[in-house]
């Protein structure tokens, strides 16, 4: 028998693969994480090289997708996923990564919290995962935006833009006839105040180049923290390709090599846990159901902020908010509005009929004025499937769609959302669009928590069919509502490792 290279095995570098790697190494546990990237990184890059690409790549036509998945860096970690996973995309996009620290290389940053309505059909309760929630929050680091003028005396707050403090102070006065639409400052992981390792924000709006001051969140940062415990190793460029159960289980990846370990704990992201899965999954004709949220992107003018200048902030959200449109639980949107002049130009000029020259021109004109408007819907309005690509031996395709009913909730949406933007003095502007579903990266749903069957898995995110196997990323969230996930994906994966860290036997030295 082959002694086991670790006690746990962690496929993915993310936040969900360093969330559960800290709870079992403070219990003791041996771990070993495999990385498809490696330590080399971009923040010793120039401004420059960052800003357009080795290639000039930001100069690129406008693919219309989200303007932080056009920056080079997004595109080296969108491409090199779409050239290795064997992953396409009919009607979707995927959008998964490779790299070192996953998705959290150009995750938008914002911070939601599910509470008990949101999570009333999963297995777990609320005050376990908000434990979790409190744990993940003082490790990352999180700040709210204030409007600074106004005053505060509490809380780690960056300053809003003077835009976006308009549209809130609007929304203040003109209150909403009802309690349906919220309007807030938004929170992102993102310090306001210096911590060991990493800077506070500067305002310089590097948010989407990589960050160099590491202001913003990456789980890279964690890994440092984590390598220096004995009872932790990381081992680079080894992309995980494959799972054998004997005795335990054995990852081999693509350049050769293999490991083992009792339990293997799979944290490479909804996609990239679906491709390593796909042998061990009676993936059938109708596929594996995906949730996603979709998207609706919403360009906005501020007429009394006209001619104006942009003031100095970060380009991560500035404003939540939220709409209730319906009379179940999850029938509300969230969403963030951003201040477009902190974002960069050229994905705006580019959607300009205008020559380059006077494209920017007139962008640098109106910026102080515009914002952009996110809203998200929940899972339950998209109709996306995971199906086996025959033609393709583990090749896997992703298909796409929405809903039957969703153009009328559409509609509904956009008319409600007018009303509100009458109130705060804004003016919908020409170009609303529906992304393709899978621009969103909210994925989940796979492999949920508390379901029987053959993608069922349990509480503790251990396969129905194949004990010793742990999910902790979005895969095993058993729905998805319109907030943003990606500290629940922490949260849960922390609760699901201190539950195997408490449960499991302690290793034998």
């Amino acid at each position: 028998m082959r002694t086991p290279d670790a006690d746990f095995i962690i496929v993915g570098s993310g936040p969900a693969g360093v969330s559960a790697a800290f709870p079992l190494i403070a219990a003791g546990r041996r771990v070993l994480m495999l990385d498809a990237g490696n330590d080399a990184g971009w923040e010793d890059e120039s401004r420059s090289a960052r800003v357009l690409g080795s290639n000039l790549e930001s100069l690129r036509a406008d693919n219309g997708s989200s303007p932080k998945l056009q920056t080079p860096v997004a595109r080296g970690i969108l491409e090199r996923f779409r050239r290795e996973s064997g992953i396409t995309g009919d009607g979707f996009t995927p959008v998964a990564s490779l790299v070192r620290g996953g998705l959290s290389n150009i995750w938008g940053a914002q911070i939601s919290y599910l509470d008990a309505e949101d999570i009333a059909a999963w297995p777990i309760d609320i005050e376990l995962l908000q434990r979790s929630y409190e744990r993940v929050s003082q490790r990352i680091g999180i700040s709210t935006n204030a409007d600074l003028t106004a005053g505060t005396n509490s809380g780690s707050v960056l300053p809003l833009g003077a835009t976006a403090a308009h549209v809130l102070h609007r929304h203040e006065i003109a209150k909403p006839a009802d309690g349906s639409f919220r309007l807030f400052p938004a929170v992102n992981a993102i310090l306001s105040e210096a911590r060991p390792g990493r800077a506070a924000c500067d305002l310089r709006g590097d948010c989407l180049y990589g960050c160099p001051s590491g202001a913003i969140y990456n789980s890279r940062q964690d890994l440092l923290a984590l390598q220096k415990s004995p009872h932790f190793r990381l081992l680079d460029n080894m992309r995980a390709i494959s799972l054998t159960s004997n005795a335990g289980w054995t990852i081999g990846t693509a350049d050769g090599s293999s490991f083992s370990a009792p339990r293997i704990i799979l944290a490479a992201g909804v996609l990239g846990t679906a491709a390593l899965l796909a042998d061990l999954l009676p993936i059938g004709g109708e596929g594996l159901r995906l949730l996603n949220s979709p998207t609706l992107a919403i360009p906005l003018l501020s007429p009394a902020r006209l001619l104006r200048s942009a003031t100095a902030t970060h380009s991560l959200a500035q404003l939540g908010l939220s709409l209730r449109y319906g009379e179940r639980a999850s029938d509300y949107v969230t969403g963030a509005i951003y201040e477009v002049g902190s974002l960069p130009a050229q994905s705006f000029v580019n959607r300009m009929p205008l020559g380059r020259k006077a494209g920017r021109a007139a962008f640098e004109t109106i910026a102080g004025s515009l914002l952009v408007a996110t809203i998200y819907y929940p899972g339950d309005q998209s109709r996306s499937y995971i199906h086996r690509d025959a033609a393709a031996g583990k090749g896997m395709t992703v298909r796409g769609g929405f809903a039957d009913d969703f153009d009328i909730r559409t509609k509904d949406l956009k008319r409600r959302l007018r009303r509100e933007w009458q109130r705060l003095g804004l003016v919908p502007l020409p170009g609303a669009s529906l992304a393709e579903p899978g621009i969103d990266a909210h994925f989940a749903g796979t492999l949920p928590m508390g379901a029987t069957g053959p993608f069922g898995s349990s509480v503790d995110g251990e396969l129905n069919l194949h004990p010793g196997l742990h999910v902790v990323d979005g895969s095993v969230l058993p729905d998805l509502s319109s907030k943003y996930i990606t500290m629940t994906i922490m949260a849960n994966a922390d609760r699901i490792a201190r539950r195997l860290a408490e449960t499991e036997a302690n290793p034998a030295l």
